[in-house]
């Protein structure tokens, strides 16, 4: 199946159809809303699902199965920050912002990678169990890195001033994050009851998954397309930056995802994650550690543009360049 093909079926796929429709409500002014208290729970729900799941999948596989994964992530998650922070200080970004939005880049999106595994999970495409894992493996060091990064550089440019670096409570910040403490802790639940305690539970969940993803994703056009008013605030530079290096970083997760011997499907999650951009931890996290930075272009940029790009034409990219190396 060539890729125009892959593409044309994921834009016409009910999530992506749904957020299509949450962009036109957005940008028509139509008074559609998802209550925040609601997209909360959505995004909780299909959290826990992925996490249990990847839980009780965990159980199946021996721990140096997930060792090449968990350093390709961890290894992907730190040089997409180092890459990236050093392309926008060239780009004559303030280093405030260049360390926020290298950050945001490098750590996870929770809405593509749930994406990805519905894309997977529609065409019966096998991936690794321990995929799950991986999230907050690249997720937490790309947090940490970037922060590092950009405290650094501010200390520096302010010469005598010391700005304290409290690395333990910084940590905390990032595991105690709701998306990735909720996603652990699901795991661990799942990985302890196994398949026997969780097979009460998991229809719910397995049975809901796609409606509730449906919702999420019209909630996320509509969040995307308001933001997508303000992108001249935006500027051509990191619009470029928005364009093209998350497909890199895709296809660059997919070619490490194959070299270490994983699956298509493995390979092609590997990409999804690396390729997308965060939202929900990232933001909280600079938005306490590097308070210089300016939110606006992180969240611009990650959710009016990466996202869209991601889940219409990035998924099926890496799915197609995975199928070429391997299949």
């Amino acid at each position: 199946m060539d890729l125009l093909n892959i593409i044309i079926e994921q834009i016409l796929s009910p999530p992506i159809l749904f957020f299509v429709v949450g962009m036109f409500a957005a940008l028509s002014r139509s008074d559609l809303k998802i209550p925040e208290g609601m997209s909360v729970s959505i995004l909780l729900f299909l959290l826990i699902a992925i996490g249990l799941k990847g839980g009780v999948g965990i159980r199946k596989v021996d721990i140096l199965d997930v060792l090449a994964p968990a350093t390709a992530a961890i290894f992907l998650g730190v040089g997409i920050v180092l890459i990236g922070y050093a392309i926008l200080v060239k780009l004559k970004f303030d280093i405030a912002d260049a360390g926020g939005i290298a950050t945001h880049y490098g750590a996870v999106s929770a809405a593509t990678m749930v994406a990805g595994f519905a894309f997977l999970n529609e065409r019966g495409v096998y991936y690794e169990p321990f995929i799950f894992a991986l999230y907050p493996l690249m997720d937490i060091p790309a947090l940490l890195i970037g922060i590092f990064l950009a405290r650094f550089a501010i200390a520096k440019k302010k010469r005598g001033i010391k700005i304290k670096m409290d690395t333990i409570n910084l940590f905390k910040e990032c595991i105690l994050g709701k998306s990735i403490l909720l996603l652990i802790s699901s795991m661990i639940i799942g990985y302890i009851a196994g398949y026997c305690g969780t097979k009460g539970v998991m229809p719910f969940f397995d049975g809901m998954f796609l409606g509730v993803l449906c919702l999420f994703m019209l909630g996320m056009g509509i969040d995307a397309a308001t933001r997508l008013r303000e992108w001249k605030k935006v500027g051509i530079r990191l619009l470029v930056y928005a364009c093209i290096m998350p497909p890199i970083h895709g296809i660059v997760g997919v070619i490490i995802g194959t070299i270490i011997g994983m699956s298509i499907g493995g390979a092609t999650m590997l990409g999804i994650i690396a390729g997308s951009a965060s939202y929900i931890s990232a933001p909280a996290t600079i938005k306490v550690a590097i308070p210089e930075a300016n939110p606006s272009l992180s969240l611009i940029s990650s959710v009016a543009i990466t996202f869209p790009f991601n889940i219409i034409i990035g998924i099926p990219l890496y799915y197609k360049v995975a199928l070429m190396l391997i299949g």
